[in-house]
């Protein structure tokens, strides 16, 4: 498989692993040339208690004992389809005098509260959030987000890109001797510069194109995705207009793992291990090894015409990592990717 302008990120992995050779060879001249390179679910109730009450005993000569101001306030609120607000307060004043002294008096009972109504069962034909209750579980999230994502693939006449950002997604692990030479390189600042360099602008693709370069790339479907490789699933609806937003399983590392695999493979543009690997000199794969690649959670926001279930736009945040597990060098990567549709 060609690299794609979305891998050509792999061009800083092989950069770093040329640096690697600097640590026998010494070749301080090859140093100066890199361094020059180019290269939630809306909460559906939410609740808050409040008690405030202070009471002042005081004892004072001949016996006064004064119980003053004791408040309980109680507030129980609740949103969702329907909101039921109610407060309590109860306020007592109790003082006495006794002729004996030091009688307290422990009054201020209060109210115990407002139990309010916990239950607003109705009103679900009166409004869209109740209509589409049933459409916010995790599993019919991620059906209506397949279904619509996949049509892209099948039935749209135009997808245009309008951006793909690569992107340095963490704190890179370089080991020993080579987080010097980093250093000499530019560290995090260089190695993001080189990502950013390798980031796409706008294209429009129609046809044959669209399967090649609309994630997943070179598959006849965008999503294969089910409830158990998605963490998180969320959708509302604004306008005529549905936001589904996906959260992927985080991906194990490995050196195998093809489109279609594991989580995040099955619904972005992935760079794949085999990919990575094909693309390392091959004076440094002596001293990296075999590259394996993780995918943390990953997320996709989709927006969806209600009345057509066609996609409007797809915006990809995709995280990536690359493993040299026998340098023990570790590099976090991401990619956001953005897209339009016409039918």
């Amino acid at each position: 498989m060609k690299l794609t302008p979305a891998m050509k990120i792999i061009l800083a992995v092989a950069a770093i692993c040329i640096a690697i050779t600097l640590i026998t060879t010494n070749n301080i001249a090859t140093v100066m040339v890199l361094h020059g390179l180019n290269t939630t679910p809306a909460v559906a109730t939410q609740g808050s208690n409040t008690q405030q009450g202070t009471v002042d005993n005081s004892n004072q000569g001949g016996g006064y004992v004064d119980n003053s101001a004791s408040v309980n306030t109680n507030t129980n609120t609740s949103t969702g389809t329907d909101a039921n607000t109610s407060t309590s307060t109860d306020t007592n004043n109790n003082t006495a005098t006794t002729p004996s002294g030091n009688t307290s008096n422990t009054g201020n009972a209060g109210n115990t509260g407002n139990t309010g109504n916990t239950n607003n069962g109705g009103n679900a034909g009166s409004n869209d959030a109740g209509a589409s209750a049933g459409k916010n579980d995790k599993a019919s999230v991620v059906a209506e987000f397949n279904k619509a994502i996949n049509s892209v693939k099948t039935s749209a006449k135009e997808v245009k890109q309008l951006n793909v950002t690569n992107y340095l997604g963490g704190t890179p692990t370089i080991p020993g001797a080579l987080n010097s030479i980093y250093g000499m390189l530019g560290g995090d600042d260089w190695l993001d510069g080189m990502l950013q360099d390798n980031s796409q602008g706008e294209a429009t693709y129609a046809g044959a194109d669209i399967k090649a370069k609309f994630p997943v790339e070179g598959e006849d479907y965008a999503s294969k995705l089910t409830a158990e490789d998605v963490a998180k699933a969320e959708r509302s609806e604004a306008n005529g207009v549905v936001t589904i937003t996906i959260e992927t399983v985080p991906d194990a590392k490995s050196d195998s793992v093809k489109h279609g695999d594991g989580h995040a493979p099955k619904a972005f543009n992935v760079i794949l291990p085999g990919i990575v690997n094909d693309n390392i000199p091959g004076i440094a794969t002596s001293l990296v090894g075999t590259a394996t690649m993780e995918y943390p959670a990953s997320t996709i926001v989709v927006k969806i015409d209600k009345a057509t279930g066609n996609v409007i736009s797809a915006d990809y945040d995709l995280k990536w990592t690359i493993n040299f597990d026998k340098l023990g060098a570790i590099i976090p990567l991401a990619t956001k990717a953005s897209y339009t549709v016409t039918y």
